[in-house]
């Protein structure tokens, strides 16, 4: 078995020095955003609380694209519009917002938020969903006599790449001079990609439910309604640089005309520069025909680079009291939707001082570039499950990419085709990637070790295959399953009538071959029987049915196609005289959960005294095992006959130690 010989306990000190570099490196940015903003001013009577029909959220980026972001991208505050759109980020981002503008500051506006992936804060490795948080102060200055704040706390999921859901949880206060009024609501949203992989487009469709509750009440008596309001939007990524996108949102005030409930929103963005520079133009407007061209244009532009995004906004309108000017400051890190583009360096073109003496030819024909949009390639596989255990029997597969374009167009493809393999677990995350240019020739081996180093637990996969264009999006052409098992088939055998046994099996994975052995109390072989696949449910023995009673040893091989063995074995009364009797069956191999694996003696002894102190009803037991030349100290908890009976123990460990444990076969 291919083990880390860090050990597994190791990655717990690893874990908290990686979260605390994760927190100081939050901590740092989240100041200095607050540097950029402390001193935007900011006048009442534009305030985005006040206008949250118009405005949603806190992003000038979004706005001034007209607030169309309901289907909008995960970054830059796309949670405040829809929270699904959480589920498709994957790194993480800090926000703070405010709206300086000319004249008396007599309120005092700024916004704040923040949202992760916590995979990027180094806390799971799993697809657990991503969390946010954002705050609106508004008029929390000393010359105010009313302020209001809201507080918003977000989730969101990805089920897969093209669909995700999330949820946001909404306090709202507003003090007065006479009272205070607070309430809490709730958003609910989805979203939904449908890759365009013809045109290497995307396009997006989203819905959210925002602010679902029964309004501010005093004594049973309505002192503000915040009625339901419901957005659906969609948006067309055409290529990687540009945007549109239109959404429709309506407000439950039943005491108004649907014209006046009904808002349209429509926007559009450009990035120049490989990424660095973008531009945008949105509208927003009432769908009531004496007000539908009296709404408010939007006009902004951005820069941005790898770790951060400066956003300008530019609102005028009928429905504002004066013309709002929005920025707002975003940093983020990690794999990130909004990373620029890299800039492609043409090759060098190396000229001869002097043409040789030669006849004059026509010019090379230039090697055209392969198109993954219209390139027809599959992915095959040289075996469907592994079992990387080191015993020379599907230790491995190989991937090899299967061109179905003839003569010259397959010459060139398997020269320039660009592609990028993952595999990916039952949780959609990623846990081994490669990528490269060409066909290899010999094909892409994995051997059950994900990026980290580590060898993967039991349990199915899927191997997806990519082909990049000349941006480097990638397009997804084709995907296997792909089953990583290690664990013995679990056997039972027991006499069913004089002359034949009963047989029972249970394996993740189909069984290859399987032998049936007979002896006699002199260990003679009496008979022997073997097949390719299952073995049967009941298996019959010619040569005891002329025979008296005796008591025989049965012995059943079984080797399943990811090549673990297993044998059981039982001591049975046959005979054609007699009724069959089943002495005690003895498995050969039992399951034990292996926890952690270590060069040096002293974690793993630490490691077993922590595990005894918590699990004083398991067996923990520390032994040795050489791979590749070395010495490992393995720790292991537990002792079981089958795969189920380890399912609790495993799940708890998991959760309380953030360690997942791996079943082996107990040596």
């Amino acid at each position: 078995m291919v083990e880390n010989s860090s050990g597994v306990y190791s990655m717990q000190f690893n874990f908290l020095r990686r979260s605390r570099q994760n927190l100081l490196q939050i901590g740092r940015k989240i100041v200095l955003v607050g540097v950029i903003l402390t001193v935007v001013s900011v006048s009442a009577g534009a305030s985005s609380i006040a206008h949250r029909d118009i405005f949603v959220g806190a992003s000038a980026r979004a706005v001034g694209m007209g607030s169309a972001f309901t289907a909008g991208p995960s970054a830059n505050n796309g949670f405040l519009w829809n929270p699904s759109s959480l589920g498709f980020m994957d790194g993480a981002e800090v926000n703070m917002s405010g709206m300086p503008v000319s004249g008396s500051a007599s309120s005092s506006e700024q916004a704040f938020s923040g949202a992760a992936n916590p995979n990027t804060l180094g806390i799971t490795d799993r697809n657990f969903g991503n969390l946010s948080f954002a705050t609106w102060l508004d008029g929390w200055g000393s010359n105010v006599t009313e302020s209001t704040q809201i507080v918003l706390f977000g989730y969101g999921l990805a089920f897969g790449q093209n669909a995700s859901a999330g949820a946001n949880l909404r306090y709202y206060q507003n003090n007065t001079p006479i009272r205070t009024n607070f309430l809490w609501s709730v958003d609910l949203g989805m979203q939904f990609a449908y890759p365009l992989e013809k045109w290497g487009d995307t396009l997006r469709v989203g819905l959210n439910f925002s602010e679902l509750s029964n309004g501010i009440r005093e004594d049973g008596v309505l002192l503000e309604s915040i009625p339901l309001a419901a957005r659906f939007g969609t948006t067309y990524e055409l290529g990687k640089d540009t945007l549109f996108s239109a959404d429709f949102a309506v407000r439950g005030e039943n005491d108004i005309n649907w014209g006046e409930r009904l808002r349209f929103h429509v926007g559009a963005e450009r990035w120049l520069i490989n990424g660095h520079f973008g531009v945008r133009v949105g509208y927003t407007t009432l769908t009531a025909y004496d007000t539908f061209w009296s709404g408010e244009l939007a006009r902004g532009f951005s820069f941005r680079n790898s770790t951060g995004q400066l956003d300008y906004a530019y609102v005028t309108g009928s429905e504002l009291e004066q013309e709002v000017h929005w920025i707002s400051a975003t940093l983020h890190w990690g794999r990130s939707d909004t990373k620029p583009a890299a800039t492609v360096i043409p090759p060098e073109v190396v000229k001869t001082e002097e043409a040789p003496e030669a006849p004059i030819l026509m010019p090379a024909v230039l090697t055209p570039a392969v198109a993954p949009e219209i390139t027809a390639v599959e992915l095959q596989l040289s075996a469907h499950t592994i079992s990387p255990n080191n015993d020379g029997v599907a230790d491995h597969t190989t991937f090899r990419f299967g061109l179905q374009e003839t003569g010259d167009s397959q010459q060139v493809a398997s020269r320039t085709l660009k592609w990028q393999l993952n595999i990916r677990d039952e949780y959609t995350e990623s846990i081994w990637e490669k990528s490269g240019t060409g066909v290899p020739a010999a094909g892409i081996v994995w051997d059950g070790i994900a990026n980290t180093g580590s060898l993967v637990p039991d349990g199915n996969y899927e191997v997806q295959l990519h082909l990049l264009d000349a941006q480097g999006k990638p397009h997804l052409k084709d995907s296997e399953k792909l089953a990583v098992d290690l664990i013995p088939t679990t056997l039972e055998l027991f006499g069913n009538t004089p002359t034949t046994v009963g047989v029972k099996t249970w394996d993740m994975s189909p069984i290859a071959h399987w032998k049936l052995e007979l002896f006699d109390t002199a260990n003679t072989l009496v008979e022997q029987l073997e097949g390719e696949g299952s073995p049967p449910a009941e298996i019959a023995f010619s040569k005891v049915q002329t025979q008296p009673t005796a008591t025989y040893t049965c012995k059943l091989h079984v080797q399943d196609i990811a090549g673990n063995q297993s044998t059981q074995q039982a001591e049975l009364q046959l005979g054609a005289d007699t009724q069959p009797t089943a002495g005690q069956t003895t498995p050969t191999a039992k399951l034990t959960l292996m926890v952690g694996s270590f060069a040096q003696p002293s974690n793993a002894e630490m490691m077993a005294e922590n595990l005894g102190w918590m699990y004083p009803d398991e067996k923990v037991q520390i032994y040795t095992a050489v791979v590749d030349a070395r010495t490992l100290h393995r720790v292991t908890i537990g002792e079981f006959s089958a795969r189920s009976e380890a399912t609790d123990l495993k799940q708890h460990i998991q959760e309380t130690q953030g360690i997942e444990p791996i079943l082996i076969t107990l040596q």
